[in-house]
């Protein structure tokens, strides 16, 4: 635990955490360490939350795989540039490796 470069075991709710979010959001195993009950956390379903009540993600991964597949086509076809203005994780740093050329600001690292 004082080293977090050496990684976890695992991530963890508090059971008053766990409480909060329920079985709809989070599915998560019990385990108690150090007479402290904690859930492990298996998957996120996020299902109940106000930010969700458009969908809960599958539809925003469909839509970046859309964009990849154009990205591609494109890149086969045409110049591609990426003009990076923020930070790129995830699916934006794989779509600006994607193209051909890259205009990043130094403050905006990918």
């Amino acid at each position: 635990p004082n080293d977090p470069g050496k990684g976890f075991e695992y991530i963890y709710l508090t059971e008053e955490s766990y409480k909060k979010l329920g079985s709809n959001v989070v599915e998560a195993s019990l385990v108690t360490e150090g007479g402290e009950k904690r859930y492990v956390i298996n998957a996120i379903i996020g299902k109940g939350l106000p930010s969700t009540a458009d969908g809960i993600g599958v539809e925003n991964l469909q839509g970046s795989g859309l964009i990849a597949g154009e990205t591609s086509r494109a890149y086969r076809e045409t110049f591609t540039l990426s003009y990076i203005t923020g930070r790129s994780v995830g699916i934006g740093a794989y779509l600006n490796r994607l193209g051909q050329r890259n205009i990043q600001m130094v403050s905006s690292p990918m």
